[in-house]
């Protein structure tokens, strides 16, 4: 199949009848690109679409940052044709903050993972399955920049014209296996993860490594930190990152450093962009100092009593028997440790395990049934299984240790 037309849309005009070309084809492939890397808030900057027309693909640029792509929304919406993404949480979540939420997603990585291939990236993936080389030596590139040169347009151009060619590719290969079900499943619990609420509703100073370990006034020290950086990336209009590290600010909550000197003496604290900061850091040690804790609200967030060593080694023991299961499993059925139970289903049963494990047998089945993205297929298949493995692995709890 050859590439059709290559279409640059730029005015609302262009992109309506884009929308009404694009809506009578069988599947749509989606990729989009932000300057996340170059602002405070990132922008969608361009969405590509490529889709069957006549005996070649079309492939089409829209301009997001010139015609707003909200008209997109009923052909990224479930009464448009499926779409196919590869690795879908970035665009998906793009493309709802500009007014056309994507529904009915095929993703090529969730399916490539499933199907044990070595490497899961785009390019791998299309040299390996389709024997076609694509540059991505632009992947970092700030899409924010106008005008588009041509071979900007050109490398855009090739992040979806591959898609459809790639999906039937690997849709094949699933149907071979009998795994089509569980690749589908996936590619809706991945979606609806990538529109719903952070699994992590933590603010971000209370997410970085080592803040729970901080005393009352060094993490009240470490949010007014992470407060004034945030404070400078927005009038740069920069990423936070690339103000300062998050283990810098983390080093000045816990060294607490007073005077300007101290504060160069922390590595990276006053280096590069940070240099305009350091009477910044200085007032927000000085806020936290005053402050003495967090937000009597936030304090519960460090509050978490750490598990005492039964605890761990039934943990540990609950994932081994749950691993094993699964790998041996899949080996049985000759797909991937992936197709049996998802990673992150995987780790929820266990949670199961140790919260509703020891409340009945019916307790249990209704929990494993609420695992999200497990699947009716799943459950069907496994759910006595997975039943009967919660109340063995409780059964054999390594016994408390002697007073």
């Amino acid at each position: 199949m050859s590439q059709g037309p290559f279409t640059l849309v730029e005015r609302g005009d262009e992109l309506a009848r884009l929308v009404e070309r694009a809506a009578r084809a069988d599947a749509l492939a989606v990729d989009v690109e932000a300057n996340g890397l170059f602002a405070y808030r990132p922008r969608l900057c361009t969405v590509q679409l490529a889709f069957r027309e006549g005996d070649g693909i079309a492939v089409a640029v829209v301009d997001a940052l010139r015609a707003p792509v909200a008209p997109l929304a009923p052909l990224l919406g479930a009464a448009g044709p499926p779409k196919v993404l590869h690795d879908l949480t970035f665009d998906a979540r793009m493309l709802a903050e500009a007014g056309a939420p994507l529904a009915g997603a095929r993703d090529t990585s969730v399916a490539a993972r499933m199907l044990g291939c070595a490497a899961t990236g785009l390019a791998s993936l299309v040299q390996s399955e389709l024997g076609v080389a694509i540059d991505k030596q632009l992947q970092q590139h700030d899409w924010a920049r106008r005008p588009l040169a041509s071979a900007e347009q050109r490398y855009l151009a090739d992040d979806v014209l591959h898609l459809l060619p790639l999906e039937a590719r690997l849709a094949e290969r699933a149907r071979a296996l009998g795994i089509e079900d569980e690749i589908a499943e996936e590619c809706a619990y991945k979606l609806a993860a990538a529109l719903g609420p952070p699994r992590d509703p933590r603010p971000a100073y209370a997410r970085i490594k080592g803040a729970q370990a901080l005393d009352p006034e060094g993490r009240a020290i470490l949010r007014r930190l992470v407060a004034a950086r945030e404070a400078a990336a927005e009038a740069a209009d920069l990423p936070s990152f690339k103000i300062v590290a998050s283990e810098v600010l983390l080093e000045l909550a816990q060294r607490r450093p007073a005077r300007a000197d101290d504060v160069r003496a922390v590595r990276g604290a006053a280096a590069g962009r940070a240099a305009a900061c350091v009477a910044a850091w200085l007032r927000a040690i000085e806020q936290g100092r005053g402050d003495g804790d967090v937000p009597e609200e936030e304090r519960a967030l460090f509050l978490q009593a750490r598990p005492t060593r039964r605890e761990v080694a039934v943990r540990r023991a609950v994932e081994g028997r749950i691993t094993a299961w699964r790998r041996a499993e899949a080996k049985a059925r000759k797909v991937d440790e992936q197709v049996v139970l998802p990673g992150h289903c995987a780790q929820d049963l266990v949670d199961v395990a140790l919260s509703a494990g020891h409340a009945g047998d019916a307790a249990v089945a209704a929990a494993i049934a609420r695992i999200p993205g497990l699947g009716a297929g799943r459950l069907a298949r496994y759910g006595g299984a997975l039943a009967a493995l919660v109340t063995a692995a409780l059964a054999s709890e390594p016994p408390a240790p002697a007073a």
